[in-house]
């Protein structure tokens, strides 16, 4: 028997592109060493692989293994083609993601809207720009390009899962199959990306952009570590994560901080920001088909009281059972931050009842949740900006439909120009007895509490 030297990875028992005997032109063997090659990176170096359509360090990295990879294999070699040729072509088919390619590595661009081969947006600093100039070569090349984001993914846009929404380390993505390849979209295919920061916007940028005022950075220092209890609500791209993974930082850097969310979009721990905060734990949803084996933010928010947190943080609380879940943490006295859709400080009252109720005994929900819910943050985008424009404090309900709040800050629009929209924060009410006494408890000094609980100008305590 001959026994002969073998590379593990040329043996696998998973099906792996073959590379053809017959006769085929240069450019189908590009694409079919490509396929291997996407193979082996999957297999490998899956990790590096998704982390590469992000990250210019990433991709150099890739593109040595790949160079290697090609210098190794001598089968993979083209006849009549240069290896530098050959291994230059198959890294830019591989890794290089067309007209989009540059918006991707910009930190300036947060969201990409592919709207076929030909239209394509982005947001720029929060303005929506039409890049007329960024296209596709055809709608093959839109479809090559969207393969190339879900494949170090492990996902693929196809007839049976004509929508695929898929998210890694700083993006999402959202993809859409065109109607002519038995798709559900008429026009073509269409692709939404979606890039988390990689760091915490500074509070200087916030004053500047109109996010919020110093004032209300004040605030946040007394209010964070004085154990409030905080819902973020907005809608869909208003800021509510950006400001949600600020809070923390307002709190010492060894409390224990326990983040809980569908997938990785908060990562404290990567930020630099948070660099000296070692106490983070990221848990994150796992689905299962089976209920028993599932981990969802219900289960994991249950998971997290028993690892003594100190703070407990929501990406994002959708469905009954996760609001159930937190107003369970909250009534045993943990601390807890989360976000939520709604259309107004008041309307997230509602809404976070309307979740953790059962129909049945909502007034009882509803006085529970007074009591445990200190503050509501209400985020919009106006334009081109992510704006602050309500926060309040939760007083009780009538019944269980009609919250009764207590505004403390308010913003208020006072003009437009050169497409931007104007307005100021202003400190309209002052922080609760009952708020105070709960700062007072967790040290918060007695003269930043007066501060709070006296309006600007009138002298004295206004409740």
């Amino acid at each position: 028997m001959t026994v002969t030297l073998f590379r593990p990875y040329e043996h696998r028992t998973v099906a792996q592109p073959v590379i053809e005997e017959a006769v085929i032109s240069a450019t189908e063997k590009i694409y079919k060493i490509a396929e291997q090659v996407r193979f082996y990176l999957r297999e490998r170096h899956s990790h590096l692989f998704a982390k590469s359509l992000m990250s210019r360090e990433c991709r150099a990295e890739l593109l040595l293994i790949i160079a290697d990879y090609i210098k190794e294999n001598a089968d993979l070699h083209i006849p009549g083609l240069s290896l530098e040729k050959q291994i230059q072509t198959l890294q830019n088919e591989i890794v290089h993601l067309g007209p989009i390619q540059d918006a991707l590595d910009d930190p300036t661009v947060s969201n990409i809207e592919i709207n076929g081969p030909y239209d394509i947006y982005l947001e720029v600093n929060g303005e929506e720009v039409y890049r007329p100039d960024l296209a596709f070569q055809d709608e093959d090349h839109l479809y090559r390009v969207i393969d190339k984001m879900l494949l170090p993914m492990g996902k693929s846009l196809t007839a049976n899962e004509p929508h695929v929404d898929s998210q890694f380390e700083g993006f999402r993505i959202c993809a859409v199959l065109g109607k002519d390849r038995g798709g559900i979209c008429s026009d073509g295919p269409a692709v939404s990306i979606r890039k988390f920061s990689p760091d915490i916007l500074s509070d200087e940028y916030l004053i500047e952009t109109g996010t919020l005022n110093e004032e209300i950075i004040e605030f946040f220092k007394d209010a964070v570590p004085g154990g409030s209890n905080i819902i973020i609500g907005g809608s869909t791209n208003s800021g509510k994560t950006t400001t949600l993974i600020r809070l923390p930082l307002y709190l010492d850097k060894h409390e224990r901080i326990i983040t809980i969310e569908d997938s990785p979009e908060m990562m404290l721990r990567q930020k630099h920001a948070y660099k000296e905060y070692r106490n983070i734990v990221a848990l994150e949803t796992k689905p299962h088909e089976k209920p028993s084996r599932r981990y969802d933010i219900a289960k994991l928010t249950g998971v997290s009281l028993r690892m003594r947190p100190f703070k407990i943080i929501i990406g994002e609380v959708r469905f009954s059972e996760a609001a159930r879940q937190a107003h369970e943490a909250m009534n045993t006295g943990h601390a807890l931050y989360m976000t939520i859709h709604c259309s107004s400080a008041r309307h997230a009252a509602i809404r976070i009842v309307q979740l953790a109720g059962d129909g049945y005994n909502d007034d009882v929900i509803a006085a529970q949740l007074a009591d445990n819910v200190d503050l509501i943050f209400f985020q919009q985008k106006i334009k081109s900006q992510r704006i602050i424009t309500e926060i309040v404090e939760l007083i009780g309900y009538e019944g269980a439909k009609k919250p009764i709040v207590n505004p403390i800050f308010r913003w208020r629009k006072t003009g437009e120009k050169d497409g931007k929209v104007l307005g100021c924060h202003e400190r309209v009410g002052t922080i609760s007895a009952s708020l105070a006494e709960k700062w007072r408890n967790n040290l918060i000094p007695e003269e930043r509490i007066r501060k709070w609980q006296t309006l600007p100008g009138t002298g004295g305590e206004d409740q």
